[in-house]
């Protein structure tokens, strides 16, 4: 996992062209010429992303996941979010099997949180379980952009 401010997006273009690419696509665009839930094509299925306007949950009501072909870059727009993640040697439970529609799949373990904040990006990978969405002291509104590299 990798978290950061958007204003350091550059030091991560080394991690190849499709995240150079989606990193300067989230700097770039205007998030009032999308539309939530709808799905952007950045390039092809290699790159693409969603906006986000969700209110944050209870942690009881949020569940870790993980993808295997995409990494996902989240980046708060606006709001306060909290990012649970998964204790690395925590013993998981399944919750679900694989969607490979959707390219995810739910687990439980312990987990802690993370504050993302607006401006906040954070990068996660096959192995990186995630919850999104969490109340940081209580469900708000939030505006988040999803960007999702094709791995392989």
């Amino acid at each position: 996992m990798v978290i950061d401010k958007m204003e350091h997006a550059s030091l991560y273009y080394g991690l190849g062209p499709r995240f150079q690419k989606a990193l300067e696509w989230l700097q770039t665009v205007d998030p009032n010429t999308l539309t939530p839930g709808q799905r952007v094509e950045v390039e092809g299925s290699d790159i693409y992303a969603f906006l986000f306007d969700v209110d944050t949950l209870p942690v009881e009501a949020c569940k870790l996941e993980c993808h295997k072909n995409y990494a996902d870059i989240q980046y708060l727009v606006s709001g306060l979010e909290g990012a649970g993640y998964a204790l690395p040697d925590a013993p998981l439970e399944q919750l679900t099997e694989y969607d490979a529609a959707g390219d995810i799949q739910f687990y439980t373990t312990k987990w802690d949180t993370l504050t993302i904040r607006p401006g906040t990006f954070y990068i996660v990978w096959p192995q990186d379980l995630h919850a999104p969405r969490v109340a940081v002291e209580q469900p708000i509104p939030v505006r988040r952009l999803v960007a999702k590299v094709k791995l392989n």
